[in-house]
């Protein structure tokens, strides 16, 4: 792959091992940086996810965790995550008809007193 932003090219390697209830991937690449994932299902309309994403060639060696869900309802399918930083994401969308689906997203930083909301529309599958 090529980082233009450092201009630096590099290697990566992947993993996947998923089952019916579960889906676990790792990511490494010769930048240092490293992501593993998990996914577990809750229900056939509840999932929980966490990932750890981690930078071993920075000095200060970068760690974030975050955790999230997914819940989808019987029209429409509501996400979110939480990382340690204390920012909550939530995204809601909403079939409306054949291709055609809704978009509401909030993101609230308390700390930093930064919200974000918005909508969309997205056509086609």
């Amino acid at each position: 792959f090529w980082n233009g932003q450092h201009r630096k090219s590099g290697v990566g390697y992947a993993a996947r091992y998923n089952t019916d209830k579960m889906v676990a991937t790792g990511q490494i690449a010769s930048t240092g940086m490293a992501l593993l994932s998990y996914v577990q299902k809750v229900s056939d309309k509840v999932s929980l996810a966490t990932d750890l994403m981690c930078n071993f060639n920075s000095m200060s060696r970068d760690v974030t965790a975050s955790f999230g869900y997914d819940y989808i309802l019987r029209q429409c399918r509501l996400r979110g995550k939480v990382d340690p930083n204390g920012v909550c994401a939530a995204f809601l969308e909403e079939r409306l008809n054949m291709g055609l689906n809704f978009i509401l997203s909030a993101e609230l930083d308390h700390k930093k007193k930064d919200y974000k909301f918005g909508f969309g529309l997205t056509v086609g599958e």
